[in-house]
């Protein structure tokens, strides 16, 4: 099927949930590169706690021994992101920004909005494994901001290249 066929909505989903997995790429790759380049943590922390605040907090510890928790933890966090990115496409769909930075400014203000959302309401409803997101037992708190606005900038990037090629037309922006 064409996808300049598709109705607009699913056109935007689409554009949503492929943006919003290039940004929890781009979120993982700042978490996961903190992680490698630190002495205190390693490179799969990050997905390794995502799985232990769904599963608990034995799910976290020496990679080697938690192969599952990584692999489970980094399908959780493409999923999350690619809803994440569903929602700034609707968002940009109903705004219509005008211009190239626009999109890109208001993924930025998305991505630590929902940085807040998590930090704040999300993580203390699992008490007892939210502290490997609000403490440094991860990566410390300016690498959870950054890593949410380089998640947001990505799907806003991806958002404006979608609709200079035509991806996301006038019915849909």
């Amino acid at each position: 099927m064409d996808f300049a066929g598709w109705s607009a909505a699913k056109r935007v989903v689409a554009i949503g949930a492929a943006g919003g997995a290039i940004g929890g790429m781009m979120l993982a790759m700042v978490e996961m590169l903190y992680g490698w380049l630190s002495d205190a943590h390693t490179f799969w922390d990050a997905p390794m706690a995502i799985w232990a605040w769904v599963g608990g907090i034995e799910h976290f510890g020496s990679p080697g021994n938690h192969v599952g928790p990584i692999v489970l933890g980094l399908g959780g966090h493409m999923v999350n992101s690619m809803m994440i990115g569903v929602g700034f496409a609707v968002l940009m769909a109903v705004l219509r920004p005008r211009g190239d930075i626009a999109p890109i400014m208001a993924g930025v203000v998305y991505g630590l909005g929902v940085w807040v959302v998590m930090r704040y309401v999300i993580l203390p409803l699992n008490s007892g494994e939210d502290d490997l997101f609000t403490t440094s037992l991860v990566s410390p708190q300016w690498v959870w901001w950054l890593g949410h606005a380089v998640l947001g900038m990505a799907a806003g990037v991806f958002y404006t290249v979608a609709r200079r090629a035509g991806l996301v037309g006038q019915d849909a922006r």
